[in-house]
């Protein structure tokens, strides 16, 4: 009843499972870095209603930092263009990667109907 999957079959399947794989931790590590942009925006909005002259203060470690609100601006910015470069770098790599899968996902499709013609049951149909 259970049939063993040719070894080409096999192969792509494992490719498409790690495919998958990077397409998941490629998403989480992006939500992370969208995640943090979105915090450093709050904080520079929230930074843009203080006066010039005041007195910040910054966490390093186990210390807080007095700093003046220009240099936090400046470092907050700064953090913002790496963290949005990131950001679309990992889409653009999302995107690669999500097109690999599905041409992936049709060639196994392809693959499993040569090796196993429909009689009358039905497969899974290539995503559009």
């Amino acid at each position: 009843m259970a049939e063993k999957l040719p070894p080409e079959v096999q192969t792509q399947l494992l490719k498409l499972q790690q495919l998958q794989s990077q397409l998941e931790r490629l998403g989480y590590e992006k939500s992370v870095i969208d995640s943090e942009l979105r915090e450093v925006n709050k904080v520079l909005e929230e930074l843009s209603t203080l006066p010039a002259d005041t007195i910040i203060y910054k966490i390093l470690g186990n210390l807080l930092v007095k700093k003046d609100k220009s240099t936090i601006e400046k470092e907050l910015s700064d953090r913002k263009e790496i963290l949005e470069l990131r950001s679309r770098t990992y889409q653009k790599q999302e995107d690669l990667l999500k097109k690999q899968f599905d041409d992936l996902q049709r060639k196994v499709n392809e693959l499993l109907q040569r090796y196993y013609p429909q009689g009358g049951s039905s497969t899974v149909p290539p995503k559009a």
